[in-house]
Parts: C-alpha cells; sequence; structure tokens
C-alpha cells in the first residue's frame, strides 16, 4: 500500500479574518481528500467572510468560533484540540494573529487555540503588501520564527486591494499542501536520502520555431516528486517544458532539450542516492538546427536525424551506489520489452506503461502501469491513478534502501 503522509493525520486549521479566507475552504477540501481529518478553528471577524457552516461541509467537522460555545460539551475543548493536532496551520494569518501569537495574548478562540497549541505550528500570511512589509509585522514574524513557529511567505501578485505585483498574496493551495506534508513527513521512511528525478518531454530543435517533441505532460514525474519529498527526501527535480507547478521544497532544473538534461542529470547524479527516470526523453534530433526560421517554401521534404544520448545508459555506466529506476512507454509486448529494457540498462527497476489504452498514459492521470524489477514482474497490470503510482514506487526504493543496508550491514 502507497504511503499517504495526511491519511490518519489530523490537522488544526485555524481561520483569520482576511479576504483571503475563502481560500481555506478549498485548502481544507483538498486536505480531506487527501485523507486527512480537519478540525477547523475561526476568528469572529474569519466569520464574516465565510460562513463556519462551508467549513463543515467540507470536513464533516463542527467548526469552533467561540470558547464558549454550548455545541463544544468540553469547555477546554482548545487544550483537547492542541493534544489531537498532528499539525497546527493557520490559513490565512492576518497582521493581527500574528501580532497576537507574538504576544502571547489569548483573548478569542483561534488565539487560545495556538497558545495552547503542542504540535508544529504553521503559518501562512496573508495582507496587504503595506501591512505585510511594515516594521512592526517583520518583528512579530522575527519573534514567531525564533519560537519554532514554522512561515510559509506570501506570494506576489495581485492583491485584493488592487495592487499589482505586490507581495502580500496567499499562496498556492498546493503549495501549502506540499508544505505541511513535507512537515508532517519529517519522520517518515526518505529521510537523509536525495532523489533525482526527471519529468516531461524534451524538445529537440528544428529552427527557432519549430521543434521534434512528444506528448509527456511530466505528471508522472512531478507525482514522484512531490511523493518523494513528502517522505522526507531531498528532491532533485530535472523537467523539460510542462505547465505544471513544481512541488514546493524541491529542487527545480528546468531544460529544453535531451542534450540539455543529459548534463544537468550528470552533472547531479553524484548527490543522489535513487535516480527515478520519468521523463519522455526524445529518442532523436534533427542533425542541424538553423539559425534562422526556415521559410515554409525552404523546407526540405525531409529532415535528416541523429540519435540523442542515452541518458539512462550513461547513468548506469558511471552510477556508483545509486538506485535507477526507468520507465517503459510500451505499445505491445509490456512486459516483454520492458524487461529487456531492465537488463539492457542495467536497471533496478523499471516501470512498463500501456501507452494505447484510452484513458490512461500522456496528458492523463491514470497509468496502466507493472513494475518489475531483477526478480520480475511485482503483481498485476492494472490502472494507478498516477500519485498513487508514484507511492508504490517509493515503497519499492525504500524497500531497495533498506536491502541495501542490510547486506551492508551483514544481516540476512
Amino acid at each position: 500500500m502507497a504511503k499517504n503522509v495526511f491519511q490518519g493525520k489530523t490537522i488544526v486549521l485555524g481561520v483569520s479574518g482576511g479576504i483571503a479566507a475563502y481560500k481555506a475552504v478549498d485548502l481544507a477540501g483538498k486536505l480531506v481528500q487527501e485523507r486527512a481529518t480537519v478540525k477547523v478553528v475561526m476568528s469572529q471577524n474569519a466569520t464574516k467572510f465565510v460562513n463556519p457552516i462551508d467549513f463543515q461541509s467540507v470536513t464533516g467537522q463542527a467548526v469552533l468560533t467561540d470558547l464558549f460555545d454550548g455545541d463544544f460539551q468540553n469547555q477546554i475543548y482548545h487544550v483537547s484540540l492542541s493534544e489531537e493536532a498532528d499539525i497546527t496551520v493557520i490559513a490565512p494569518a492576518t497582521a493581527n494573529i500574528l501580532a497576537k501569537a507574538a504576544c502571547g495574548i489569548a483573548d478569542d478562540a483561534l488565539s487560545t487555540v495556538i497558545l495552547a497549541a503542542r504540535s508544529t505550528v504553521v503559518m501562512v500570511p496573508a495582507m496587504n503588501n503595506h501591512m505585510w512589509l511594515n516594521e512592526a509585522t517583520q518583528h512579530n514574524l522575527s519573534v514567531l520564527k525564533n519560537r519554532g513557529i514554522e512561515i510559509i511567505e506570501p506570494e506576489v501578485g495581485r492583491l485584493a486591494c488592487g495592487e499589482e505585483n505586490a507581495v502580500g498574496r496567499f499562496p498556492k493551495i498546493e503549495t501549502i499542501t506540499d508544505y505541511l506534508g513535507a512537515a508532517l513527513a519529517r519522520t517518515e521512511d526518505l529521510v537523509g536520502k536525495t532523489v533525482l528525478v526527471t519529468a516531461g518531454g524534451t524538445r529537440e530543435p528544428i529552427d527557432p520555431v519549430r521543434y521534434i517533441g512528444n506528448r509527456s505532460s511530466g505528471k508522472m514525474g512531478y507525482a514522484v516528486a512531490r511523493s518523494a519529498h513528502l517522505r522526507g527526501a531531498q528532491v532533485i527535480l530535472i523537467t523539460g517544458i510542462t505547465n505544471l507547478n513544481p512541488p514546493y521544497g524541491v529542487k527545480v532544473i528546468s531544460v529544453e532539450s535531451a542534450g540539455q538534461m543529459h548534463r544537468a542529470v550528470m552533472e547531479n547524479l553524484d548527490q543522489a542516492d535513487a535516480v527515478i527516470m520519468a521523463a519522455a526523453v526524445a529518442d532523436f534530433k534533427p542533425s542541424q538546427e538553423s539559425l534562422g526560421k526556415i521559410k515554409k517554401e525552404r523546407m526540405p521534404k525531409s529532415v535528416e536525424l541523429e540519435l540523442n544520448p542515452d541518458i539512462l545508459q550513461a547513468i548506469s555506466d558511471k552510477k556508483a551506489n545509486q538506485v535507477v529506476i526507468g520507465f517503459a512507454a510500451e505499445s505491445d509486448n509490456m512486459i516483454e520489452n520492458a524487461t529487456k529494457k531492465l537488463k539492457k540498462k542495467k536497471l533496478d527497476l523499471v516501470v512498463a506503461n500501456d501507452i494505447v489504452k484510452p484513458g490512461v498514459g500522456f496528458d492523463s492521470d491514470l497509468s496502466l502501469s507493472v513494475l518489475i524489477d531483477k526478480k520480475g514482474q511485482i503483481g498485476d497490470i492494472k490502472t494507478f491513478k498516477k500519485s498513487d503510482l508514484a507511492g508504490e514506487i517509493l515503497d519499492w526504493l525504500v524497500d531497495a534502501f533498506k536491502s541495501s543496508a542490510n547486506r551492508r550491514s551483514g544481516q540476512c
């Protein structure tokens, strides 16, 4: 079973009274989708922006807005919440709640829950840029950080007040969930490991306008990178062109061509404990690239191609003790062809994917796949969500690391 760091965890979500409060409903829903239990605490001002029923609807949990709310039989509910919480997140965190927390003020439900918190506390500030940059706010942030409270910095963009390209914008939901997942995973099974992941397709230029490419969306590689980070790994993501937002906390190296990806992989190989080659690297490139746009009437009837460097082979030739995982996109004889690739490229694991069946593969969130290692096929061919397949791959990787450590220590 693939590991989900949110499953079985209780997250206390504090919502303070800023315009971004409505976005916290989406955050709560996403965390519930990740199988976390989400318990919401709102300031009175937050209820002016969002109805507590909205949070109750998405979480299935009663919402605390008043320490003396008769719906909560336990009159020290803020204390029991602190004991239940695996992590506490305040999103959005206004300048006011930052100031209260910095001074230890506990005059309402939300500020009292923050003061009583025993778990990691993560604050997600969102406010007008002048409030964010104010010396008092920056001082309060410094105090909170010194106490161990973690801050997800606001983003730059258009603010509710109309300011353009200004700091203070509520971060993307994915940024927050990735951060929380990584925080929950700090004691998980890939802590101390560095995982290099490639993702997306490559583009091989014919001229400044045209290129040879493929249909890779990068979804599989990004799912692997995100899952590895959530399980505690340091992740280096070498990515071709995609429309995806990189996972929070991951080192990203952007490339375009197979040659650029080859150089980036080889430059970072020595620091990696594992390499997961999910990218769809173009096998061929035009033998000549025109520096100027080729006019339609001068376009040759054929384009001469030459082989790109074989990145997987280069990794196998240079690797020391790294675990190397490859992918095989197949339209027929999937098991046979993937097994040949495993042996030829000296891989430790290959993920065989069917690219013919409708609804799976390129551009889809689903993959018809099976894992194959040196011992043979692992389980049956089946349809996975790519996020779940990423978990299966990393489960196998964790076992591989354990087996390697046992061999080095002389254990059976």
